[in-house]
C-alpha cells in the first residue's frame, strides 16, 4: 500500500488504502497513466438462445457424460393439479415454508410494486406481491427466496429502485395473468438477459427451469432443465484464466487494472489491485457458486478486503461451499507440504507494521510440486514499476526457492507479507475431490440435478449413479445427497 499518493488521486482512496493494500508501504504513488479504453389464449415463445458456457478448459474424457433426453424439474415443484387449488396467498405460504427463515417472506411484504409497463406504483396482492430484501446480510439468501418462490409459481424478480429500496417482485404464474398488468414479467423471465418492459430497476439473478404445469399450461416454453440456468460442471481452468491479465510495465498494469474496473474504469490503480484481481481470475474461470450472492457486485466485492477485520471475501459465500484454513505463523516458515495449496485456493497474508498485506488465486500447479499465482508486484528501486507477473510461490521440491520463502518474507524496500500469518479459502468442490472423499449436500427449493452439478463441479450423471437415483425424477427438497469424488 503506498505511503504517499499524488494531488490527483481522488481523496477518498486515502482513507480507504490505508485500510489494506496490495503494495509495499514505501511505494510512493505512480503517476496518471494513460486512460484505458472503457470496456465495453396459449402464448407462443420465442426460442430460447443457446447459453454459453463459462470459459473453461474441455472436461477430461473420463468427466463428459451425454446428457439424458431431459433432467426432472426444480425441487419444491408441485402438481398441476395441487398447484391450480392454490391462491396466491397459498402460495406465498408454501414459499415460506420451502425456506423455513426466521423471518419468512410474509413478513418482508411491500404493499406497493412499481409497474414499468404501466409506468406506475401499483398495490401488491391477488396479482403481484412484493418482499423487501434490504436487510438481508447473507446476500445468497437472496437467491434461495427468489428460487423457492419459482418452486411455489411465481415469477420472481430481484429489483432496487428509489422507493422500495431492494425488493423481489414476484408475479403469480396464471394463464390470465398473461392478459393482466403484470404480463411482461412473466414472458421475460424465460428470455436469458431480457428485462420486463425495460425494466430498469431488475437486478440479474439465476433464473431457474420452468415446472412441467408451467410449461403444460402454456405459462413457460419447453427448454431443458439446466439450459436457462446456464449449468456447468467442467473443472475450472485457472491458469488458462489468470493469462489474460497478465501486464509487464506499469502502463500495462494500469490498463489492466482499469479493464477490471472496480470503481469507475478510470481512476483504478494496480496498487490496489490484488483482490480485484483475484476476483477476475476466479470469476473468468468459471469457479464461483451459481446464483446470486454478494460476489456479484463484481470485482469491487473483493476490494480492500481484511477477513480478521470485515470477514471479506470469505463471509460473500455460503458456509457450505468452502473450507478455511488459518495460519498463525508468518508465511515464510509456514509447513506448506503438510497442507499444499492447491489450484483455485485464494490465499490472504497479513502484514505487520513494515508490510502490506495481500489476496491473490493459486493459478497452477505443475508436475513437479511447483505452486504458481498471476498477481500484482510493486517494484520500488530502482524506479516504481508496477507489473502483473505469473510468480513462483514455493517448491514442494526446493523450500528454499519461491515468494514465500523470499521477497515476501525478505524484501524491506519492496514490501513484505505474510509475517502476520495468512488464511487459505478452499472451494468445497475442491476439497472433497483432493481429499478422496464424497461429499454431503441436502437439496434445496429449485435444485435440479445439473444444478447441484455445477455448484459442485460434478457430472449430474455420476451424482445419480451415486445416489442411486433416475436423472427424470425430481429431487425433494431437504433430500441428502452423496456427492461422488471425481475420477
Amino acid at each position: 500500500m503506498p505511503g504517499r499518493f499524488s494531488n490527483r488521486v481522488i481523496p477518498f482512496l486515502l482513507a480507504l488504502a490505508l485500510l489494506a493494500g496490495c503494495a509495499p508501504l514505501s511505494a510512493p504513488a505512480a503517476p496518471d497513466a494513460a486512460p484505458a479504453p472503457t470496456p465495453t389464449a396459449r402464448p407462443t415463445f420465442t426460442p430460447l438462445p443457446t447459453l454459453s458456457p463459462p470459459p473453461v478448459t474441455p472436461t477430461p474424457a473420463a468427466a463428459t457424460e451425454a446428457a439424458p433426453a431431459a433432467y426432472a424439474e426444480p425441487a419444491g415443484c408441485l402438481g398441476a393439479n395441487e398447484q391450480a387449488q392454490l391462491s396466491t396467498a397459498d402460495m406465498l405460504a408454501y414459499a415460506d415454508q420451502l425456506l423455513a427463515l426466521e423471518t419468512p417472506l410474509a413478513r418482508r411484504r411491500l404493499t406497493r410494486a412499481w409497474n414499468a409497463s404501466a409506468r406506475v406504483y401499483q398495490l401488491t396482492g391477488e396479482d403481484a406481491l412484493a418482499f423487501s430484501t434490504s436487510l438481508v446480510q447473507n446476500r445468497y439468501l437472496v437467491q434461495e427466496m427468489l428460487n423457492a418462490l419459482h418452486a411455489a409459481g411465481f415469477a420472481a424478480w430481484l429489483r432496487q429502485d428509489a422507493q422500495a429500496g431492494e425488493h423481489i417482485l414476484a408475479v403469480p404464474m396464471r394463464a390470465a395473468a398473461l392478459q393482466g398488468a403484470w404480463a411482461a414479467y412473466i414472458r421475460a423471465y424465460w428470455q436469458p438477459g431480457e428485462l420486463p418492459a425495460g425494466d430498469a430497476s431488475v437486478v440479474e439473478t439465476l433464473r431457474l427451469s420452468p415446472c412441467r404445469w408451467m410449461v403444460a399450461s402454456g405459462l413457460a416454453p419447453d427448454v431443458p432443465v439446466g439450459q436457462l440456468e446456464g449449468a456447468g460442471w467442467q473443472q475450472p481452468d485457472f491458469a488458462s484464466s489468470a493469462q489474460a491479465f497478465l501486464a509487464a510495465d506499469s502502463p500495462s498494469a494500469f490498463a489492466v487494472a482499469r479493464g477490471i474496473a472496480w470503481l469507475d474504469g478510470k481512476t483504478e490503480s494496480p496498487a490496489l489491485m490484488c483482490g480485484p484481481l483475484a476476483w477476475a481470475i476466479t470469476s473468468a474461470a468459471g469457479a464461483f457458486p451459481p446464483g446470486y450472492g454478494a460476489w456479484d457486485a463484481a470485482p469491487k466485492s473483493f476490494w480492500l478486503p481484511k477477513p480478521s477485520e470485515n470477514g471479506r471475501p470469505w463471509s460473500l459465500f455460503p458456509p457450505d461451499t468452502y473450507t478455511l484454513r488459518r495460519f498463525s505463523e508468518p508465511l515464510g516458515s509456514a509447513d506448506l507440504i503438510a497442507y499444499p495449496l492447491e489450484a483455485g485456493d485464494l490465499v490472504y497474508t497479513y502484514s505487520k507494521q513494515d508490510g502490506f498485506d495481500h489476496v491473490l488465486v493459486v493459478s497452477e500447479v505443475d508436475s513437479e510440486g511447483n505452486r504458481f499465482a498471476v498477481t500484482n508486484l510493486t517494484q520500488v528501486k530502482p524506479r516504481l514499476e508496477y507489473s502483473i507477473r505469473r510468480i513462483l510461490l514455493y517448491s514442494a521440491k526446493d523450500p528454499t526457492v519461491g515468494y514465500f520463502r523470499n521477497q515476501w518474507a525478505n524484501d524491506r524496500v519492496n514490501g513484505r507479507t505474510g509475517d502476520g500469518g495468512f488464511e487459505v479459502f478452499r472451494w468445497a468442490w475442491r476439497a472433497k475431490d483432493l481429499s478422496g472423499q464424497p461429499a454431503r449436500y441436502t437439496v434445496r427449493p429449485g435444485d435440479s440435478l445439473p444444478l447441484v452439478a455445477a455448484r459442485w463441479k460434478t457430472p449430474p450423471g455420476q451424482i445419480a449413479s451415486a445416489n442411486g437415483l433416475d436423472p427424470s425424477a425430481p429431487l425433494r427438497v431437504g433430500q441428502e445427497l452423496i456427492i461422488p469424488v471425481n475420477p
